[in-house]
């Protein structure tokens, strides 16, 4: 008997129909962006941008002595969850300060998540995909934004992110 009750998520997006072989926004830009830096600098860079469709793909390569792979698992490196959160988060700060047209400045921070699965594995060398899709802002501080994880072509992880304007 399965405990996970919720049906597999549909893809937000294709990645096989897409061209995911170069960045598509400058460095400069998705720096201004998305603060983080450092371990927590989870984006790579971003590789398709649709504003008209309010989508965005962006990546990490994480390589085979990751920082966090000795310890998670060791014999046996696993991207931890949080990451793969915190990845998805990234990318949805991308997308809403872009649509929504929030300031560059001001930062957005993790609300909260809801419906998180976790459906796959992550073990480095990788590349992971974070890809968030057309969300809902309530008042002027709270966005609702759908966002999921891909490896080696799998869905990894999906889930609802709130993101709140500090």
């Amino acid at each position: 008997m399965s405990l996970d009750t919720k049906p597999m998520a549909r893809h937000l997006l294709d990645l096989a129909a897409l061209d995911l072989s170069r960045n598509v926004v400058a460095e400069a830009e998705l720096r201004e962006l998305v603060p983080h830096r450092d371990h927590f600098q989870l984006l790579d860079g971003i590789c398709h941008f649709d504003p008209a469709g309010q989508y965005v793909v962006g990546y990490k390569d994480w390589p085979a002595d990751a920082w966090w792979a000795s310890g998670h698992i060791p014999g046996k490196p696993l991207m931890p969850g949080v990451l793969m959160i915190e990845g998805c988060a990234q990318a949805a700060t991308f997308l809403i300060k872009k649509v929504v047209g929030w300031d560059a400045n001001q930062f957005l921070g993790l609300g909260g998540v809801n419906d998180v699965r976790f459906r796959g594995q992550v073990i480095p060398p990788a590349r992971v995909y974070f890809v968030a899709g057309p969300g809902v802002v309530s008042g002027r501080r709270l966005a609702r934004y759908p966002t999921q994880a891909f490896c080696n072509g799998q869905l990894v992880m999906d889930m609802e992110l709130l993101g709140v304007l500090l």
